[in-house]
């Protein structure tokens, strides 16, 4: 079935058609065509897996709630990035707190996917696919995206091709090396020996494209490892002269049902590993940054409550942050984007969690639509199907 075909599928019959949508996208060239068609506009998308606790992340300090669901997780008010007479970043995010002073952070607070449960699986499922259950096998919205406009690529880095750019389009990826590196004499004996194979020597010269992109001294020992090294490529990649223009990369460790900390502990390390990673990635961007939007979003919040083991539990809504050169247009004018619900009792959704005012798929249509110059009645119909024409409500 062509990309024209399912442009007139009913929501019903689309569903239908998406769950067939299973195969993990193939690894293509990675000299890809112009990007002639959002010019030269660059996407990054970081899910952070296991539910971010985006009421300390982005903390309502100015509401005289707070303190009695989660006194134990709030840090001390002298060392919060105050955004306004409400809202402050975790003491963790001091380079985006600088951000967000330059223009260049946008937070979406009480934002969350269609998802309504508490499982972490079906949480990610709904997030990645852009659908508003989880189903068997769907495609990722992203893939479902790269099908409208092929002129646009991506890569997804890390060790598999995840949900969110599964599909019928073809897409590269990336992961750290594991093994020592190949010296040159040992690499063109291999290119001799996949030359004439028409499956092998493809992937092959994929393969060393991509360690070219990245830099050699990714290969050596003192080279960057884990979440840094992603973030590291992310920038190479999208530097890179016909290269992606939309990568992908996951981080993992957000469940933070004990032990979650105030200014130390788990989650202020993860706090500050994120914090870390946009300033290397603006840094490693230089130049490019002003055209890129940065989107991190998870698959659900935490209780609003601080629980027994001094963590908290699974939630609905968090917060969504958006970084980059070309961010304004989504803002709001606030520090904040996006209507509050507050924290009243009668406010939260079934009596324990932060409730939602904004839906991720509005979110990143939006980001699609005015970043990425996507069709804005596409990304209704196939990208996320039956998406109301509500819109992003900025608050």
């Amino acid at each position: 079935m062509s990309i024209h075909q399912k442009h007139s599928l009913n929501r019903r019959q689309f569903l239908k058609s998406a769950a067939l949508l299973a195969g993990a996208g193939s690894i293509p060239g990675l000299s890809w065509a112009s990007t002639g068609i959002s010019g030269n506009n660059k996407l990054a998308v970081i899910i952070l897996r296991g539910a971010m606790d985006g009421l300390s992340a982005v903390i309502p300090y100015g509401d005289p709630l707070l303190a009695g669901y989660r006194g134990a997780l709030i840090p001390e008010d002298s060392s919060l990035l105050k955004l306004d007479n409400y809202f402050a970043l975790h003491p963790a995010f001091t380079e985006s707190f600088k951000l967000q002073q330059s223009g260049e952070l946008g937070i979406v607070h009480a934002v969350a996917s269609a998802y309504r449960e508490r499982s972490h699986f079906d949480g990610q499922n709904v997030l990645e696919s852009g659908l508003d259950i989880a189903m068997p096998n769907p495609s990722g919205w992203l893939n479902r995206a790269l099908q409208l406009q092929t002129q646009q690529q991506a890569m997804a880095l890390g060790q598999a091709v995840p949900l969110i750019l599964r599909g019928e389009a073809s897409v590269g990826s990336w992961s750290p090396p594991t093994l020592p590196a190949m010296n040159g004499d040992t690499l063109s004996r291999l290119q001799k020996l996949y030359d004439m194979d028409s499956f092998l020597g493809p992937r092959l010269l994929e393969a060393l494209n991509a360690r070219e992109i990245v830099g050699t001294d990714m290969d050596s020992e003192a080279s960057l490892t884990g979440f840094p090294a992603l973030v590291d490529a992310a920038a190479s990649f999208l530097n890179a002269v016909n290269g992606p223009n939309i990568v992908v990369l996951e981080n993992d460790g957000w469940d933070t049902h004990a032990n979650q900390g105030t200014e130390q502990g788990t989650l202020p390390r993860k706090f500050a590993e994120l914090d870390a990673s946009l300033a290397q990635l603006k840094l490693g961007l230089g130049s490019t940054w002003q055209n890129t939007v940065v989107v991190v979003m998870t698959e659900f919040g935490r209780t609003v409550r601080v629980n027994g083991s001094l963590g908290t539990d699974h939630g609905t809504a968090s917060v969504a942050f958006l970084a980059g050169g070309s961010v304004s247009k989504f803002s709001s004018g606030s520090a904040v984007t996006g209507p509050w619900p507050g924290l009243g009792e009668s406010s939260l959704r079934d009596g324990r969690d932060l409730q939602p005012t904004n839906d991720l798929r509005q979110l990143m249509a939006e980001v699609l639509h005015s970043h990425m110059a996507y069709d804005a009645q596409l990304l209704r119909e196939v990208v996320f199907p039956g998406l109301s024409t509500t819109g992003f409500q900025r608050g």
